[in-house]
């Protein structure tokens, strides 16, 4: 009687391996396809791409004033839901184009200024 109650609980135990191997793994494949899916979208595996974004302005609810680069033409678009429309064509001069580099966000002093302010409220 004791002999199958360990082997049922060594069974037992053996499904709930599995079962945390498989989570790891499927969490493993979402975040690889989250990386894939992020490159396509920032254009980093296609940089010698034609047509570039510069600038997405937000107006409201699914409409945007966007400059982009095509070729060596800078363009504003206004992007709408359904539409895209040819707003003006500028001159290499009026646009500035700026690096985007996101800075490391440091949670340890977001943490501690926290506390601070925190504690003088006390």
């Amino acid at each position: 009687m004791f002999l199958t109650k360990s082997s049922a609980s060594f069974e037992s135990i053996g499904q709930l391996i599995v079962l945390i191997i498989l989570f790891l793994f499927v969490l493993f494949l979402a975040y690889m396809a989250a990386r894939i899916a992020g490159g396509f979208q920032s254009n980093a595996i296609n940089k010698k791409s034609n047509v570039k974004v510069i600038e997405v302005f937000h107006l409201s609810n699914n409409k945007y004033i966007e400059i982009v680069k095509i070729g060596e033409h800078y363009l504003a678009l206004a992007v709408c839901k359904d539409t895209v429309t040819l707003l003006t064509e500028l001159d290499e001069s009026e646009v500035r184009e700026h690096e985007r580099t996101m800075e490391p966000i440091n949670f340890k002093s977001i943490l501690d200024k926290m506390k601070n302010e925190r504690k003088d409220n006390e």
